[in-house]
């Protein structure tokens, strides 16, 4: 019971003391903070010019990666064209190896069928 009773007197001595932190401060005492209005005035200013930056800088931003981008394609784009070059070089070295791999065939051939008919007779 003791215990309970205790428990009581220090609650209200708690809820007391915050009572007197409150009254303590002086109701007549110069604020030297601005009223609302002017603080909700200079803050929406701020976000305003604090938006206005924010959007400027991610312009900026938004350019560069455009530009950086763009730069990248124009690259890819150069490459891709110098290996169509590339390609087309090395598809007309080929065709023309086969065209003279042919022609040894042709002449192996014929000069087999003239040896052939030479040791035929």
């Amino acid at each position: 019971m003791e215990t309970m009773a205790s428990s009581a007197v220090k609650c209200e001595s708690k809820s007391t003391k915050r009572k007197l932190d409150k009254e303590n401060i002086d109701p007549e005492a110069p604020q030297c903070l601005p009223s609302t209005s002017q603080l909700s005035a200079v803050s929406d200013s701020l976000q305003v010019e604090d938006m206005e930056s924010m959007m400027k800088d991610l312009s900026k931003e938004v350019t560069l990666l455009f530009s950086n981008y763009a730069k990248t394609l124009s690259e890819r784009s150069a490459m891709d064209l110098l290996h169509v070059h590339m390609f087309d070089e090395i598809l007309k070295e080929a065709r023309s190896l086969e065209t003279q791999i042919r022609q040894k065939k042709e002449n192996l051939r014929n000069h087999l069928t003239m040896t052939a008919k030479i040791l035929q007779r």
